[in-house]
């Protein structure tokens, strides 16, 4: 018992770690700057209030009043117009495009029908596969619905409505949430499996004193990389076939798109990914850091890249900050197909971004790990 609470050389080992700590100034500056940094960020994307919805519409009628129900829309700061569609097939490709969360069509003599207190019924297409979103637009267009009804018979009319706005849930018609998040999921837990192996590898053998050992034989520094980038891929892959597949059976959500596209892009990310981690175990000196730049940017990859909350809601920096994510395109691509069936002339934006930042994360990574190992 006298043994348990022996505290001789208690203010050595103290001394000792202090002395430890503060000579590493990368680990000690991420771990006393990442809190704050994580909160800032957070405390700014977070927003669950639904407004200025980016939307789309095609005004058939070009009527006074169909006008004035177009400025109705604008002023109730639910919805910020910003496509102008020339056919109501458009209006549809728009949403699959995910240029847009929600669709108008105002349909030929929209301002005869109400004039003559016949009434005219506003199409409203609504992307349904953000439960959260699609919800509240739902209720947002119902309500200037009523309101343009109250103002255009002059007052509360208790024997018409003359603006009948007829919402339509597009992709995902009984806002399951899990057809929402599970995708995202997918795209969250394949990130963070493939950096969090890439980059403990390279630097659990750096401090090992094995990478140094690999690089005393005949073999090159490219061959060593692609050497220890392959294996992580293969499983990355395995591993998406799993998630995917748990994806289908367990929470029931249905491929809606091409599978065979998915993989590819699948593949694509695994690529990006690996990249990430090839970057972050060419900054790292140990499996602390590495620990701490991949928490470091799972957090923000998560936030920032829409999987919880509507990108179009966050500040605009924060935005910007996202562009630089790539798992923010890959879950624009897993949602895409997986949920709106989204084909390649949908989606050729995201993925021509995603490839441009991988290459770009590939090339920088590979020229430090090569500098690193020379």
């Amino acid at each position: 018992m006298r043994a348990t609470f022996d505290l001789t050389g208690l203010g050595a080992v103290l001394y000792k770690e202090f002395i430890h700590v503060t000579r590493d100034r990368l680990t000690l500056g991420l771990a006393l700057a990442l809190p704050i940094v994580q909160l800032i960020i957070f405390g700014y994307a977070v927003n669950t209030r639904v407004e200025h919805v980016g939307s789309a519409y095609i005004n058939e009628d070009g009527g006074a009043l169909s006008v004035r129900a177009l400025d109705a829309l604008r002023a109730s700061n639910q919805f910020d117009f910003v496509r102008v569609a020339a056919s109501r097939a458009q209006l549809r490709d728009l949403i699959v495009a995910n240029r847009v969360k929600v669709a108008f069509d105002i349909p030929p003599n929209f301002t005869a029908d109400v004039s003559s207190g016949r009434g005219a019924q506003l199409q409203v297409l609504v992307d349904g596969s953000d439960s959260n979103i699609a919800q509240q637009a739902y209720s947002a267009a119902l309500s200037v619905g009523a309101v343009l009804s109250s103002q255009f018979a002059g007052g509360p009319s208790l024997t018409a409505t003359l603006v009948d706005v007829r919402p339509r849930m597009l992709f995902n018609p009984s806002l399951r949430s899990a057809n929402f998040f599970v995708p995202g999921l997918v795209g969250i837990i394949m990130q963070l499996i493939t950096v969090f192996l890439m980059a403990l590898s390279i630097v659990g053998e750096r401090e090992r004193g094995t990478l140094d050992q690999l690089l005393v034989t005949p073999i090159g520094v490219t061959g060593l990389m692609l050497g220890k980038i392959i294996p992580y891929a293969v499983i990355g892959s395995i591993d998406f076939l799993f998630v995917l597949g748990a994806m289908v059976w367990v929470f029931g959500v249905p491929v809606a798109g091409s599978v065979p596209l998915l993989l590819a892009l699948g593949g694509v990310f695994m690529v990006v990914a690996l990249g990430l981690g090839l970057l972050i175990s060419s900054v790292a000196k140990n499996q602390v850091q590495a620990l701490l730049f991949t928490f470091a940017i799972t957090l923000p990859s998560i936030l920032l890249s829409g999987f919880m909350f509507e990108r179009d809601l966050m500040p605009a920096v924060l935005q910007w900050m996202g562009y630089a994510i790539p798992l923010t395109y890959f879950l624009e691509i897993l949602r895409g197909i997986i949920l709106r069936g989204a084909g390649v002339a949908a989606l050729w934006p995201s993925i021509a971004a995603m490839v441009a930042l991988g290459s770009v994360l590939i090339v920088v990574s590979s020229a430090r790990f090569s500098r690193r190992t020379a």
